[in-house]
Formats: C-alpha cells, sequence, structure tokens
C-alpha cells in the first residue's frame, strides 16, 4: 500500500508541477471563487486553511477574502509530528517554517480560541497530492492532517461517523457538531480540499485512517 501511494503522490506531483505559472494562477483563481460561492464557506466564521507552498493551489486570495468577509483565519504550524493551527490577523503574521513553509508566528492557537467561545462554524481548507471521485486523499506523507482533523472531529468518539469519513461517502458525514461532555454545542466543522483537475485519479489506494474531505474543489467541478 505505502509503495502504491508512493507511485500516485509521484505521478500527480508531477503533473501540478508541469503546470505553467499562468495556468496555476487562473485555476487558482477559479477554484477560490468556486469555493467562497458556497455556503460552507459563507456561513463559516472560521476559516482553517494551510498556505499555499510551490505549485499548490494559491490560498493567498482565499486568506484576503475571508479577511474581508470579517471571518476568522488560522494557518498551520508543524511542531514535531504534530500540527495545529494559529490565528493570522494579516499576511505580516506568517514567516517561513517547516520546510520553508509559511507558518503563524502568532501564539493564538485554534484551540486556545474555543475556549472563549460555546459555537462555531469552521471551514477547514486542505492541500493534497492526489484524490480520487470517492474522494480519497493521498497528503504528502507525513499524516498531519489526517491526525488533526482525526483530533478536531472526535472520529475515535464516532465509528459510524469515522466510517462514513474514511469511505469518502455522503457529505453529512463530514460537516458534523461536536458536543462537549455536558451536551453542549461546541463547533460545526466542514472540509474542503484544494486541488486541480490533474490531481484527480478514477482511484487511488487508501487506508480506513485516511480522513476524506468533504467536498474536492478544482478548476472545472467540485467532487
Amino acid at each position: 500500500m505505502g509503495e502504491e501511494k508512493k507511485r500516485f503522490r509521484a505521478a500527480a506531483l508531477e503533473k501540478r508541477d508541469s503546470l505553467t505559472a499562468g495556468q496555476r494562477r487562473d485555476y487558482s483563481d477559479r477554484i477560490i471563487k468556486k469555493l467562497t460561492n458556497l455556503s460552507c464557506y459563507r456561513e463559516a466564521d472560521a476559516v482553517l486553511t494551510y498556505v499555499s507552498f510551490r505549485s499548490e493551489v494559491d490560498t493567498i486570495p482565499l486568506i484576503e477574502q475571508a479577511y474581508a468577509d470579517g471571518k476568522a483565519v488560522f494557518a498551520p504550524k508543524v511542531t514535531g509530528k504534530e500540527m495545529e493551527f494559529y490565528r493570522i490577523f494579516s499576511l505580516d503574521d506568517l514567516s517561513a517554517g517547516y520546510r520553508g513553509i509559511l507558518e503563524p508566528t502568532g501564539e493564538l492557537s485554534f484551540y486556545g480560541r474555543m475556549t472563549d467561545r460555546t459555537s462555531q462554524t469552521i471551514l477547514v481548507c486542505m492541500p493534497g497530492a492526489a484524490f480520487d471521485r470517492a474522494r480519497h486523499r493521498i497528503g504528502y506523507g507525513g499524516g498531519f492532517y489526517d491526525r488533526y482533523l482525526s483530533g478536531l472531529l472526535r472520529i475515535n468518539a464516532n465509528t459510524d461517523a469515522a466510517a462514513k469519513l474514511s469511505a469518502g461517502s455522503d457529505a453529512t458525514a463530514h460537516s458534523q457538531a461536536n458536543v462537549d461532555t455536558a451536551g453542549h454545542l461546541q463547533r460545526k466543522v466542514t472540509t474542503a480540499a484544494l486541488a486541480y483537475d490533474c490531481q484527480i485519479f478514477e482511484e487511488i489506494p487508501w487506508e480506513p485512517y485516511d480522513v476524506c474531505p468533504e467536498r474536492i474543489i478544482t478548476e472545472t467541478k467540485i467532487i
């Protein structure tokens, strides 16, 4: 399974890297426009998004749009084998970190922000190397998003939702409310992966612990 994933990852990244700068800019603009027209974006009061690196779908326009729309923006920071999202108030709050990727310099983590709010609607935007039409995802091999989203969604506490997520099934499995021990609503989480058409395969290898995005947005379609 591991070697097969590596082959798909390499093939997808080769295709993505072969896009010209102009193509990536044009496709990224289309993808961000599609995303910001969706209810999952319009209804979110917090956007947790990766900061684009190399040939990834450009998320800087998304971050700027989220600021303009009055949303709280959080970006990921890697420490060791773990990833956490931290609040950024402007692009100036980013500096080169893990593998040269721009990361937050502040200390206000997403989980820290949750301590003073009883409810929140969250959109998580994730990158990836390869995807398929069942919304399975192959990342870059570090497992950061699988681990982070498993914790955020509390998948282990709901095996039925976990099975649906892993199978990339009905969107309602992934857009779910999390509750605390007292039964109070804490947050509603929805996820979207941003990718180019060239990264989509008919079928890719996947494993039960892989977390599937609720939707994949490309320059021509929403899967």
